[in-house]
């Protein structure tokens, strides 16, 4: 079993409703909803695009999935998530469709020093409860520096190698196509506000390769929500 600890909006609110749309599945529900007709792009192609993020659920990444240790329950586990997030206060993040790499993803559009802070806190204050035994897999085309990281904190892009971003699709060979996604993804997204980041979202792999399930959320007002 796996934990990750994700920026995910409220499962009510309208972020995490476009987002799951988009996607295809409900990490939340753990079901499967119907996803919106794109111009150009069948639904069948647009399942096929987005089938990795959607076994991800809707999320950025904040702590990497993860083995917890052998002593740390999941309740442990909820319990240091909470004090953690109570460090901080919300804040607004505006985000937009772009191109990162290969793929497609809803990135935020300035500079954040409230989000970076937020995210290299989660790797470090997190970093007691992980499994040291678990085995790192290589990943090509990574730096040195991103190989350090790698190899110390089970994630290359942590610290100052941060790249917040919400998955909108895998990988995009077809530069027509995925000129063609990204337009799609800014009038999908177009109408809704900046993101509101007041928690700290916990899901959880139940098994190898299995889908993930948005299990709850730790808000910086310190409640507690379980979620699936």
């Amino acid at each position: 079993m796996r934990y990750a600890v994700y920026l995910a909006p409220a499962p009510d609110s309208r972020w995490w409703q476009a987002g799951c749309h988009w996607l295809g599945r409900d990490a939340a529900r753990d079901v499967a909803v119907l996803q919106p007709a794109l111009a150009g792009i069948s639904g069948e192609r647009l399942e096929l695009l987005t089938r990795t993020p959607a076994r991800y659920g809707w999320h950025a990444t904040l702590k990497a999935p993860f083995v917890p240790a052998a002593q740390v329950s999941e309740a442990m586990l909820l319990q240091q998530l909470l004090a953690l997030a109570r460090r901080f206060q919300p804040f607004s993040l505006p985000l937009q469709p772009a191109r990162l790499g290969d793929f497609l993803a809803l990135r935020p559009s300035a500079p954040s020093a409230m989000l970076d802070e937020l995210a290299s806190s989660c790797v470090v204050a997190l970093d007691g409860l992980v499994e040291r035994q678990q085995a790192i897999r290589p990943r090509p085309g990574l730096s040195e520096r991103q190989q350090q990281l790698q190899q110390r904190w089970g994630y290359p892009y942590v610290f100052e190698q941060y790249r917040c971003h919400f998955t909108l699709s895998d990988t995009l060979a077809d530069a027509s196509e995925a000129q063609q996604l990204l337009q799609a993804a800014e009038r999908h997204f177009a109408d809704l506000p900046p993101l509101l980041v007041d928690r700290l979202a916990l899901f959880v792999e139940p098994q190898p390769a299995s889908p993930l399930r948005y299990l709850a959320s730790c808000g910086f007002d310190g409640v507690l929500q379980h979620v699936g």
